[in-house]
């Protein structure tokens, strides 16, 4: 793996010296290289793009079931040059800034600084690069495995029985329950799904295009520094009896402890959880191969795009873990119906994902995510704001996972305002997914599945604001945020 790594690796900067030759004598007219016709942004949006340098950004406003209200912002920073730019008709922007901060009520935090340049130098190299910065008191934990599918079960604290709960509601306030123990003590298990994380990642990757645009080969690498514990014997931020009277608890061995203990970490290779403030290093390679028609990166109204994607871990490269990551993706985006001059439009978008993680020693919360290295980067999985949106962030957890998001993006109204662009839309959408514990075992049954209704608005094109609703079996969740979720 090793060898094949490095031998993309410098295929990849030998290209970037000699591929100017070949396409030479295929340059269209103004542009250093050729790029294909289908890459070239729809004059309806073309009409509306923005020159030079300007900023978008917003207030963020949510509210999460586990973590309360958050307030926040994203800043984009977008550098378009002129029309007079050659490439200002084949991409969104040349360079763009993102600056993002969010703070939730229960303490959960996040800093990010994101850069992105296509055709850097006007060359045919894209660069990205990230930092970021992350403490959640309260991440999820749902279990690992198949039987991650299983229904919320648990001891019903009010009969002593052991049962399925139907609804995520009904769930939670069971194990906010706090008993009365021998040692005059109350405890309960509020945070049985909970783990304190704390996580920095630094990244860069480099992108080179080829078959004018189509076909891109990216490489790159990976730091990322990650610290949990565990709430275990710690106070509970929640605590009630049966009759309602607030009390001080103190937690019961949570899930991630007692999955631990009972071999299923060791079952799954996996590693990683100090159970202190102390970090443990992940060093990685990524490498991704993806083919790429879509009109318009941040909204497009049609195109293919697939990805291989593969993340590398090993000691020789510093890293304290050593296991493999990849992701098969397929997305489709086709406009069923245009009105109003291409203002408005009805568009379908489809993605189905799968992804295996393998290895002799696997920092565990590699799981959490899809690896992807596409502008939108990694899904998380399974469930949440960018999966199963119905179902809460990690439900379903396991080796092997497969996604597949459907929706149908509307856009029906659009005006101007303080000489900003806005379009606003409507997105009916269906999820559904699955989890096995290793390829072999995939299969139609026991997917999980999601419908739901979403808002958007596009602000000068290359900001998407995003409003989703979904219902599932379990409960239904909301979410605001940027970018569509593919």
């Amino acid at each position: 793996m090793r060898k094949i790594l490095m031998l993309l690796w410098m295929w990849g900067w030998s290209a970037m010296a000699f591929g100017q030759q070949h396409d030479s004598t295929v340059a269209a007219a103004g542009l250093p290289f050729f790029i294909d016709p289908s890459k070239k942004i729809p004059d309806f949006e073309l009409a509306e793009k923005k020159e030079g340098t300007f900023v978008t950004g917003l207030p963020r406003f949510e509210f999460d079931p586990i973590r309360g209200f958050g307030f926040g912002g994203n800043v984009n920073l977008f550098l378009n040059d002129t029309k007079a730019d050659p490439f200002f008709d084949y991409t969104a922007y040349r360079h763009r800034l993102n600056a993002e901060f969010f703070i939730f009520q229960n303490g959960r935090i996040r800093y990010a600084l994101n850069y992105d340049a296509p055709y850097i130098f006007n060359s045919k190299w894209r660069l990205r690069a990230d930092l970021v910065h992350w403490e959640d008191p309260n991440a999820q934990y749902w279990g690992i495995g198949r039987s991650s599918l299983n229904a919320l079960r648990f001891r019903d604290k009010s009969s002593g029985i052991t049962r399925d709960f139907s609804r995520m509601a009904a769930y939670e306030a069971n194990l906010a329950l706090a008993e009365l123990a021998e040692d005059g003590n109350y405890y309960n298990d509020f945070h049985f799904h909970h783990m304190q994380q704390r996580e920095q990642l630094y990244n860069v990757l480099g992108e080179r295009v080829m078959l004018g645009g189509k076909l891109r080969f990216m490489f790159g690498y990976e730091a990322l520094f990650t610290s949990f514990s565990s709430y275990n014997g710690l106070a509970a931020e929640e605590a009630f009896t049966a009759d309602g009277e607030a009390v001080t608890a103190i937690s019961n061995p949570t899930l991630v402890d007692l999955q631990k203990a009972d071999g299923t970490w060791e079952r799954f290779n996996l590693g990683g959880f100090t159970n202190s403030n102390d970090y443990m290093f992940t060093s990685m390679l990524a490498s991704a191969l993806i083919y790429d028609t879509r009109d318009f990166e941040p909204d497009p109204s049609k195109g293919l795009f697939l990805q291989y994607s593969h993340e590398y871990s090993a000691p020789w490269l510093g890293s304290q873990f050593n296991f493999h990551k990849f992701m098969l993706q397929a997305q489709v985006v086709h406009t069923l119906k245009r009105w109003n001059n291409n203002k408005g439009r009805l568009t379908f978008a489809g993605l189905a994902a799968m992804g295996h993680i393998f290895g002799s020693h696997i920092n565990f919360i590699e799981m959490w995510d899809l690896s992807s290295q596409a502008e939108a980067g990694g899904i998380l999985v399974l469930g949440g704001a960018r999966s199963l949106r119905g179902y809460r962030e990690a439900r379903f957890l396991a080796p092997t996972v497969a996604l597949v998001n459907l929706e149908m993006r509307m856009r029906f109204y659009d005006f101007k305002f303080l000489n900003q662009h806005i379009t606003l839309g409507l997105t009916p959408f269906f999820d559904a997914g699955s989890v096995w514990d290793q390829p072999a075992d995939m299969s139609f049954k026991e997917w999980r599945g999601a419908p739901g209704l979403g808002g958007r608005i596009a602000w000068n094109q290359s900001t998407i604001l995003r409003l989703d609703y979904a219902q599932s079996r379990e409960g239904r969740q909301f979410f605001f945020g940027f970018g569509h979720i593919f």
